[in-house]
């Protein structure tokens, strides 16, 4: 009898286990909200936990493909990160920073753990990704009505005001409530797509009221990439999923409507997306032309034609050498990319390290700053041009910097070099063949279907090479893109291709 009692005991302590697990799991969509002091709380939460649960078959057990090239990339953030500090102690100086780099680069394999560890726990039953789902879609639809809600009112649900034109909702100063509706904004779709999959009528209308729901939303944060990037999320759903193809294109007209209205009636947010549309337009329009105002040569034309907008004047400027052009030197995103390929020349192979790209710009800018003081030198005195050579003299103009190059790919690519791409490049085709082989598991009706699908629109979204990003190392979007190339990674062995 003592013996029963004792299993009961331990039965009843696996429960609760599996339990937490299954919580602190549900939790990551919460735990973006709050801060990346409650992300990484809760990544060290769910690890522990992990481990308690898994112990040896972290270390027992043989990984697929896919997650041995992701360790690839990570050791090459590291390795990356070993030479620079190796470099700066030996040859250039040490300093507190690079050490501090170095740590990060250690650090950072926290997401690879967490990673393999929602791998594990699903391919042993233990992790059930119906927590997730619901807790994503119920979280999305809160920050989307409290966004909505400040921008009516000017202040959110727990008081906090709206910044400018930004209503960041529960982020406050951060501005991007935008970015994170967007990127759980599948999950609450396709949330509701299954709930109500047997109940047309009601599904139709209120899916299309979701849509409305979370594009306005968007907008309204003031976070203009997102809306982009959803309205491309919702093509693909269109092509993926059968079920929202009669929706989609009621929901887009809606939508539409409800912009024009805005607009319409909000001249700040009007010259903000019209800004918005003529900064693309110049940074990757295939005609790029480039402006003089017959009374005013001099001014930059992107200054030109906002104050055009913002002020409405009637002056027009007479259009002359038009260029075909795909980057525009002159738009801040251009710049940063450029930048980073100025960085990224000295250590093309390996790059310079984790977090590098803030120090090297600032480095490079000086360098610039001097060459052109020395070249103006040479203009006014000629006398002087014998003493310089001719690749110091060499001057890089419309260069930027910035914390990070706003761009996952060039960050990657200046911080571990044509390795570190050249892998990230290997994990994107193998993404895109399990798209390709499992088209139509997208199609199912089952959770299952839901869940992936949406998990595959968000990583497409979210490592969109075209759109300007936050830094790839940062809490925020590390841990974002380990959870959703987790959820793929896991039911990848669960599709029917994969049954044996």
């Amino acid at each position: 009898m003592l013996k029963s009692f004792i299993n009961l005991n331990n039965k009843k302590i696996s429960i609760d286990s599996v339990l937490l697990i299954n919580l602190t799991f549900a939790f990551f969509p919460i735990s973006f909200i709050l801060g990346n002091l409650i992300v990484n709380l809760n990544i060290v939460l769910f690890c522990i936990l992990g481990i308690f649960h898994l112990k040896s078959k972290i270390l027992t057990t043989k990984y697929n493909l896919p997650i041995k090239i992701i360790f690839l990339l990570f050791f090459a953030i590291f390795f990356s990160t070993s030479l620079s500090f190796i470099k700066f102690l030996y040859i250039e100086g040490y300093e507190y920073t690079h050490l501090t780099r170095l740590v990060k680069s250690i650090i950072f394999f926290r997401y690879f753990l967490m990673l393999i560890i929602i791998y594990l726990l699903s391919e042993h039953n233990i992790i059930n990704f119906k927590y997730l789902f619901g807790s994503a879609a119920a979280s999305t639809l809160i920050v989307a009505l409290d966004v909505i809600y400040q921008y009516i009112f000017g202040f959110n649900l727990i008081g906090l005001e709206s910044v400018g034109h930004h209503n960041s909702g529960f982020f406050g100063d951060e501005h991007i409530s935008g970015g994170y509706i967007q990127n759980f904004s599948f999950f609450l779709l396709l949330f509701l797509t299954f709930v109500l999959r047997n109940k047309g009528n009601l599904r139709f209308i209120l899916t299309t009221i979701i849509i409305c729901i979370i594009g306005t939303s968007i907008m309204l944060s003031g976070n203009k990439m997102p809306l982009i990037l959803f309205l491309f999320g919702l093509l693909i759903a269109f092509l993926f999923d059968n079920k929202l193809r009669k929706v989609i294109p009621v929901g887009l007209l809606c939508l539409f409507v409800l912009f024009k209205f805005i607009l319409s009636s909000d001249t700040t947010f009007k010259d903000k997306y019209s800004s918005f549309y003529i900064s693309v337009k110049h940074t990757f329009g295939i005609f790029n032309l480039e402006p003089t105002l017959k009374n005013d040569s001099e001014k930059n034309y992107e200054e030109q034609e906002s104050s055009t907008i913002t002020k409405k004047k009637s002056q027009k400027p007479s259009w002359h050498n038009k260029k075909i052009i795909f980057l525009n030197d002159r738009t801040y995103q251009t710049r940063l990319l450029l930048t980073a390929l100025d960085t990224w020349k000295p250590n093309k192979i390996f790059g310079n390290g984790i977090k590098s790209f803030r120090m090297d710009c600032y480095k490079l800018q000086d360098i610039y700053a001097e060459k052109r003081e020395i070249k103006d030198l040479i203009d006014k005195n000629p006398v002087y041009e014998y003493n310089f050579t001719e690749a110091y003299l060499e001057s890089k103009k419309n260069r930027l910097c910035s914390t990070h190059p706003h761009n996952y790919y060039f960050e990657i690519l200046t911080e571990a070099g044509i390795v570190g791409l050249f892998i990230t490049l290997m994990i994107a085709s193998l993404f895109v063949v399990f798209i390709l082989k499992n088209f139509k598991f997208f199609k199912g009706n089952n959770i299952e279907n839901f869940i992936l699908l949406a998990a595959t629109i968000s990583l497409i979204l979210g490592l969109f090479p075209l759109k300007s990003s936050g830094s790839f190392f940062t809490t925020y979007s590390a841990a974002y893109i380990t959870l959703i190339s987790s959820i793929i990674l896991s039911y990848k062995k669960r599709l029917p291709t994969n049954k044996k």
